[in-house]
């Protein structure tokens, strides 16, 4: 098991009675100041095994971690070193969380962060490896948008053919990418940095949060173009239920409608508005999924810039208000329409906030045709911190 933040005095207790349940090599902590290298010796002795430790790398996040190519991460090196030498640890690898990541707007642009990963991690190997030449290491990388560029063909296929080949329709304000000298560059480079870093003997390793369910910031981060990345491949909603409709109440003598889902339910979690106008691009909480009679407009190959239909546009506790907004963004007062009563699913900005206010998942399957609604299994949830 990760515990993915640095370990500090209060959590000591907890993780080495999880630790003594899992047995040697079962826990893994992350450090990123020298302070916490002491922490590690009293969870070795209640826990009886020392803990497998990560040295957190900040590449730009600035959320935790210590900066490569630093005094500060030179120190961490040594004394990582030490507490392994006296037992106090393994010192199992280094661990980045390229978060930046998400402020991506054109496709396959995270595959560059991936790359300056990558690129750090190694370096700060190579440091170790001057102290203690065969020592082993795993190098962890990634983030959901990073991660998800390896699906570019070229990583597949020796050809470097791509699938990015989406016209821009939505004019100067989308800015969209095709296959040609750029990409090749950016999968060139990183093929180049993990052959070498195979052959100086080093494990690698990709992680990611939400790839298993994507979300709606995914589809705004354009981590690859709309052959893989299409609200298709969003396998997470939130099932909620209209209570109220305000004809005539919101921007313009828009409609309104509330449903019982605010923040609690769904997250108060932004995409970022990266247009050179704000207010532009979505701004939204959440996006009205098509299903049961709910007629909306998807998300697109031009999204965030590009966006339309029922959106949740304002929250509060247990409150989410959904607004309809033109294909250019702009609310309209022609809208389709809900019924109090009529229940909804709503695509979350990022569900791994969202599923932290739920006890379960209730699983569906889409392939099961005209049973796609049938719950098929129930995934009870890990919550709390």
């Amino acid at each position: 098991m990760l515990y993915s933040f640095p370990v500090y005095p209060s959590s000591v207790d907890r993780l080495a009675a999880i630790s003594a349940q899992l047995g040697p090599g079962g826990l893994t902590v992350m450090v990123d100041h020298v302070e916490q290298i002491k922490l590690l010796t009293f969870l070795a002795s209640k826990a009886g095994n020392p803990p497998l430790v990560f040295l957190k790398i900040n590449m730009g996040s600035n959320r935790a971690g210590v900066p490569p190519h630093t005094p500060a991460c030179a120190v961490l090196v040594r004394e990582l070193l030490l507490s392994e030498t006296v037992g106090s640890c393994v010192f199992w690898g280094l661990y980045s969380h390229a978060g930046h990541s998400y402020a991506s707007r054109k496709d396959w642009e995270a595959m560059g962060i991936l790359g300056a990963e990558f690129a750090a991690l190694h370096d700060v190997a190579l440091a170790v490896r001057k102290d203690r030449p065969e020592h082993p290491l795993v190098l962890s990388a990634g983030a959901t948008p990073t991660v998800t560029t390896l699906h570019h063909p070229d990583f597949a296929h020796a050809n470097g053919s791509s699938n990015g080949h989406h016209a821009d329709a939505a004019g100067d304000d989308v800015k969209m990418t095709t296959p040609g000298e750029e990409s090749a560059a950016k999968t060139g480079l990183i093929k180049d940095l993990i052959a070498r870093m195979r052959a100086d003997g080093l494990t690698l390793e990709v992680h990611a949060g939400v790839y298993p369910t994507l979300d709606v910031q995914q589809l705004a981060a354009h981590a690859c173009d709309a052959t893989y990345l299409n609200p298709s491949a969003v396998a997470i909603t939130v099932l909620a239920e209209v209570s109220s409709v305000y004809p005539g109440r919101g921007a313009g003598g828009s409609t309104e409608a509330l449903v019982n889902a605010g923040c609690l339910a769904l997250g108060r979690e932004p995409c970022e508005d990266m247009g050179e106008v704000k207010g532009k691009h979505y701004n939204g909480w959440g996006i009205v999924m098509p299903w049961g009679g709910v007629a909306n407009v998807l998300p697109g190959p031009g999204f965030p810039a590009v966006h339309g239909g029922w959106q949740v546009g304002r929250i509060s506790q247990e409150h989410g208000l959904l607004v309809w907004r033109g294909d250019n963004g702009i609310v309209e007062t022609e809208t389709p329409s809900l019924a109090p009563g009529q229940r909804v699913r709503i695509w979350p900005n990022h569900s791994c906030i969202t599923g932290a206010g739920h006890p379960w998942y209730l699983i569906v399957d889409s392939r099961n045709r005209g049973r796609e609604d049938e719950v098929v299994d129930v995934w009870p949830r890990w919550n709390g911190w």
